[in-house]
C-alpha cells in the first residue's frame, strides 16, 4: 500500500510541475523569416523543483492531422535556461502561474503550411530528486 502511495504522490508532484504553452495558440499564422513569442507557462506546485532547461522547436507537418513530433523535434529555435517568474503587473498571465517568454525568429526558408511547435521541458523534482522530462506541442501555422 505505501508503495501505491508513493507511486501516485510522484506522479501528482510530477503533473503540477508541468508546464503548457500559452503562446503561440493552436491555428496561429507565424510568418517565415520573421520573430515569433512563445510563452512557456509553469503550473503551481509546493513540491521544490530545480529546472535543467527547455528546448523549442518547428517541424513541418508532412500530413495532416501532423505526425507526432517527440520523434522528431525539427528545427531548433531555443534551447538553453527556464526560469519562469510570477507576473507582475501587465500583461501579465490571465492565471498568475510563473511563466518566461522567448523570443524566436521563424526561418525564411521555412516550408509554408502547418508545423508543431514543441517544448520540451526537463527538470529534477522534489527532495529525491528525480529527473522529470515532457513534451508539449501546438500546431501553427506558418505563412
Amino acid at each position: 500500500m505505501k508503495v501505491i502511495f508513493t507511486v501516485l504522490a510522484l506522479a501528482a508532484s510530477a503533473f503540477a510541475q508541468s508546464v503548457s504553452i500559452a503562446g503561440p495558440t493552436a491555428g496561429q499564422d507565424l510568418n517565415a523569416g520573421q520573430g515569433a513569442t512563445v510563452i512557456i507557462q509553469k503550473g503551481d506546485s509546493i513540491t521544490p523543483s530545480t529546472e535543467i532547461g527547455v528546448a523549442i522547436s518547428l517541424h513541418h507537418c508532412t500530413q495532416s492531422p501532423c505526425e507526432d513530433a517527440t520523434q522528431a523535434l525539427g528545427t531548433t529555435l531555443y534551447s538553453g535556461p527556464f526560469n519562469p517568474q510570477r507576473p507582475t503587473g501587465s500583461p501579465g498571465l490571465a492565471s498568475g502561474a510563473p511563466f518566461q517568454s522567448f523570443g524566436v525568429t521563424i526561418p525564411q526558408d521555412f516550408a509554408k503550411g502547418d508545423a508543431v511547435v514543441s517544448v520540451v521541458h526537463s527538470s529534477l523534482i522534489g527532495a529525491g530528486p528525480f529527473f522529470s522530462t515532457e513534451f508539449k506541442n501546438v500546431t501553427v501555422n506558418v505563412v
